[in-house]
């Protein structure tokens, strides 16, 4: 017999091999049984049988019988025989003709194999719980333990999945869940099915990351340029990552400037910011000076950098007189009356 890499471990494929082997030299308790008609009288009843091996099988039960290996068996009774434990779910393995020639004699089979490479394959069938189901399992137990929000799961093992017989019922539940509120790591254990005696189990390692949203730019942007609301988009980061510089509101950010260059996406901080310039040192500004009776304007010069309501120093630029002006918006500032100084 030939194992073929379906099975998942050595070990497995020998406990198979065992079972076949043993099943091989020794009646089926189910044939010695009262309510199941005796070997001999199967004998009989198959010795005109036209039996033929089979080329492959998909085994449903826990059990592999006489009919998953032979066509042509008319005795009901003898074709349900059980003769060996049926592979792992999802498993496969390749019986040769001496085995089979073997159970053949022993059960009264008018077989024998053509040739030593007669084999037949048989395949257990089954289902898989996949690791996005396994996943969500996995929120709605950390949530009974106070973790509600959105959540990022990153499992030690992504790869995970439950593989269940095609006859379990296609569910689970987290048998035990521990976690270390500190870091976010957790150890469960998941089983499945759901209800009843578990047919299948793992222990799961990972980490459960917490998410927030925060506000970040949706484009590049560079000193000088004022952030809009237009400018702003929301992403959800791990709130781990967040600092106490952060920006976590979309009004901290319209209005401002960056310092320094920022990138689509990044987290904002507020040390990133600043109020932006809007009267630059030595531009030519226009100086309005307002009064109950009469509003002038005139052509200055900035002797500073200002950003919006900033006092800054101006020149007229007709009479040299610096005056401390209020900036309004880009290019344009506005003296009360009070502030004129006698400067030259």
């Amino acid at each position: 017999m030939r194992m073929t890499s379906a099975f998942p471990t050595p070990t497995l494929a020998a406990v198979f091999l065992v079972a076949l082997a043993a099943a091989a030299l020794m009646p089926p308790p189910q044939a010695r049984a009262a309510d199941v008609p005796s070997l001999d009288g199967a004998v009989d009843g198959a010795a005109g049988d036209m039996v033929t091996l089979r080329l492959s099988s998909v085994i449903q039960e826990d059990v592999v019988r006489l009919r998953d290996l032979f066509d042509g068996i008319s005795e009901p009774g003898l074709a349900e025989t059980p003769v060996a434990r049926s592979p792992q779910p999802g498993a496969s393995v390749e019986v040769g003709a001496r085995w089979l020639a073997a159970v053949a004699r022993a059960h009264g089979l008018p077989w024998q194999p053509r040739s030593r490479y007669e084999r037949i394959t048989l395949r257990r069938d089954s289902h898989d719980i996949p690791a996005e189901e396994i996943e969500d399992a996995l929120r709605l137990a950390l949530a009974d333990q106070g973790l509600d929000g959105e959540l990022r799961l990153a499992l030690d093992n992504p790869g995970l999945r439950l593989r269940l017989p095609s006859t379990a019922e296609r569910s689970l539940r987290v048998a035990r869940l521990t976690l270390d509120e500190n870091s976010g790591r957790f150890l469960a254990l998941v089983a499945a099915p759901a209800h009843g005696e578990p047919q299948a189990t793992a222990s799961i390692t990972g980490r459960a990351l917490e998410l927030t949203e925060v506000p970040v730019l949706s484009r590049r942007m560079k000193p000088g340029e004022v952030i809009h609301a237009r400018d702003i988009e929301w992403v959800s980061v791990q709130a781990n990552r967040l600092t106490r510089t952060t920006v976590v509101d979309a009004a901290s950010l319209i209005g401002m400037s960056p310092r320094r260059p920022i990138r689509a996406q990044d987290l904002v901080r507020s040390t990133d910011l600043e109020t932006p310039v809007m009267v630059t040192k030595n531009s030519l500004v226009t100086i309005r000076l307002q009064t109950e009776r009469m509003q002038l304007t005139v052509q200055g010069r900035a002797m500073e950098d200002g950003a919006e309501g900033d006092v800054v120093r101006v020149m007229n630029t007709k009479s040299n007189t610096i005056v401390n002006a209020v900036v309004l918006d880009a290019g344009s500032v506005v003296v009360v009356p009070a502030t004129v100084t006698a400067e030259r």
